[in-house]
């Protein structure tokens, strides 16, 4: 088996920039090295800090930010956690691969998108179906 490590645009609300991503499904979370977050934008405080265990050791994010990565000419947009110190510029982790529906051929070191998973639904409207009517008068109780 082998790793995968592409060089990926990666595109914030401030701005463009190519890195190299590691495709790792044993990461539970998408990682950005913290050097790179401002180019992209301003990154937003987590709720609350976030505690990951690494093979290097416990480490804790205070940080996010929503970026599009582009693989095969689409925008994915995700999450990133923001990470001091990270040793990868950007660690693409289960979360994204398994929201994209992205399948892994480590032998070949391919990357590809299930192109359903591109699809935008949105939820409580069909086509067809009678459009929802603001209530009359008389059907508002006071």
């Amino acid at each position: 088996m082998g790793i995968i490590r592409k060089r990926l645009l990666v595109i914030g609300h401030k701005g463009r920039t190519r890195v190299e991503a590691l495709f790792d499904t044993g990461a539970s979370h998408s990682m950005l090295r913290e050097d790179i977050a401002p180019r992209l934008g301003v990154p937003e405080e987590l709720p609350e800090p976030t505690r990951f265990h690494a093979a290097v050791g416990t480490f804790e994010a205070r940080k996010g930010l929503f970026v599009d990565v582009v693989i095969g000419g689409k925008r994915l947009v995700t999450g990133v956690t923001i990470v001091p110190d990270l040793t990868e510029e950007l660690i693409l982790g289960d979360d994204f691969l398994q929201r994209w529906h992205i399948r892994l051929d480590p032998r070949r070191r391919e990357v590809s998108l299930d192109r359903k998973a591109l699809r935008v639904v949105a939820v409580g409207s069909r086509p067809g179906t009678r459009r929802l009517r603001p209530p009359s008068p008389g059907q508002v109780r006071r």
